[in-house]
């Protein structure tokens, strides 16, 4: 993987496990002092909201502060699915991209191999452009920064995984042009599932690292393309020929 968790890395305790296995030890065993310290924030909003206003506003106060502090608990483990059953994301990108743009008229082809170039997760083309998305999955404890004009996961550069994957974008982008008589730019997205991520998508180098969630609303208003629906079905079925499916649906991580 591009980047991997740091997890209690020389601690004799955690010798033999994995870290998805040792994140969930973490998880279960901070459930107590998570339920206490959501105890302490309801109780403390309650008491506010009755000296500021009256009982049930402080009630209803105590249930929001500690619902809030629920949610996001309950979203920080479930961000981390993916990588806890040692999967890549291809899975949760497509059933993503299935739900949403999918049903706007945009097409997605899967797993389709680039001839001497490696896999492409999913080929998306629809009228803002054609886009190519690679998924990751990395520990919550990973950093993923730029520095200069450097990608960065956890401590190592990731200047050799972007050129390739920058390499792969542009092969795919020539072979439509070719296929088609017409030029094609295909834009290259990294999905991480998990790591921390800033709140904005990171852009280097033309590559754009954004979260899941953000993928709709990318492909929809990030327009570098105008394509028709005729065109939209000419470039799919350009690609469908150009690239052909690759050994397993959804592949592993190269």
């Amino acid at each position: 993987m591009l980047g991997q968790s740091f997890y209690f890395r020389d601690n004799p305790a955690y010798t033999g496990h994995s870290p998805q296995a040792v994140y969930e030890q973490l998880w279960f065993q901070d459930r107590r002092k998570r339920l206490r310290i959501r105890g302490a924030i309801a109780f403390v909003a309650l008491v506010l909201g009755a000296k500021l206003a009256s009982v049930g506003i402080g009630v209803l106060l105590g249930i929001v502060a500690g619902g809030t502090d629920l949610i996001y608990h309950w979203r920080r483990h479930a961000a981390t699915a993916v990588w806890r059953r040692g999967q890549r994301g291809d899975r949760r990108m497509a059933r993503i991209l299935r739900l949403t743009v999918e049903l706007r008229g945009y097409r997605v082809l899967h797993a389709r191999s680039v001839p001497d170039h490696g896999m492409v997760d999913q080929l998306v083309i629809g009228p803002t452009g054609v886009w190519l998305i690679h998924n990751e999955a990395w520990s919550p404890d990973t950093e993923i920064s730029v520095y200069g004009d450097r990608l960065f996961i956890g401590k190592s550069a990731a200047a050799r995984t972007t050129a390739e994957l920058r390499d792969r974008a542009r092969r795919v982008a020539e072979l439509l042009s070719r296929e088609l008589g017409t030029e094609i730019t295909t834009v290259p997205l990294v999905v991480a599932h998990g790591g921390k991520l800033p709140w904005n998508p990171i852009s280097v180098g033309g590559i754009v690292v954004l979260r899941p969630h953000r993928v709709p609303g990318r492909l929809t208003r990030q327009r570098h393309g105008y394509h028709t629906r005729a065109q939209v079905e000419s470039i799919t079925e350009a690609a469908i020929r150009v690239l052909p499916i690759g050994g397993r649906m959804f592949p592993p991580h190269w």
